[in-house]
Formats: C-alpha cells, structure tokens, sequence
C-alpha cells in the first residue's frame, strides 16, 4: 500500500518539475543560455545581466557558436567591440534612446 503511495508522489513531482522547466523555456531564456554555456565556444553571460535576463538577438554565423548582439532589461551588448578587460561592449538602453540613428544590431551607431 506504502509503494503505490511513494509512486504517486514521484509522479506528481516528476511532472511538477517537468512543468517548472517548460515554464522556465518559455517565459525565460534560461534553456537557451545553460544550451549555450555548454555546448558553445567563446558563449558567456556578461556579468552584469543573468542566465534568467539574457537574450541573444544575433548570433555569429561562422565557426564559433558565441553571440554578437544580445540584450537584456537595462542593457544593450555586442562582442563586436570590448569594453577595457571586457569581451564586450555595453550600453544602457537609458543611454540609448539619446544616440540618433541607434540600432542594437550595429555597434557603430551607439554613443559612447
């Protein structure tokens, strides 16, 4: 009687957790960013955003399986330029509204 139990029981959290992570793929980037944090070369989460906030808009096309331009609530971020020791460039999205002509897909038309 004990085991019929205990097997509900995993049952319910078995699909309590499987409706947690397909709530996680579609209300957040989460999945996308663990996929390109373990599979991706040169793929990373700038520390000043997080795994639940960080969307890719544009990836690199050629060998390396990294972002070029991505975003996130505050922030605008592109690899195709870096930022002192940083591997990227940002700009707030405050910031952006004051540069004419932005487009988060060219880092030439952010203001510095």
């Amino acid at each position: 009687m004990m085991g019929k139990a205990n097997s509900g029981k995993q049952q319910l959290l078995f699909f309590g957790l499987l409706l947690v992570l397909l709530i996680l793929s579609i209300k957040t980037n989460v999945m996308g960013n663990l996929w390109g944090l373990g599979t991706g070369q040169g793929y990373l989460i700038p520390e000043e955003s997080s795994l639940f906030r960080f969307k890719v808009n544009q990836m690199n096309t050629g060998s390396g399986e990294y972002w070029l331009y991505a975003e996130d609530e505050n922030n605008y971020y592109s690899m195709m330029s870096q930022s002192g020791k940083k591997p990227y460039l940002l700009i707030s999205k405050e910031s952006a509204v004051n540069c004419a002509h932005f487009n988060k897909l060219d880092v030439k038309t952010w203001c510095k």
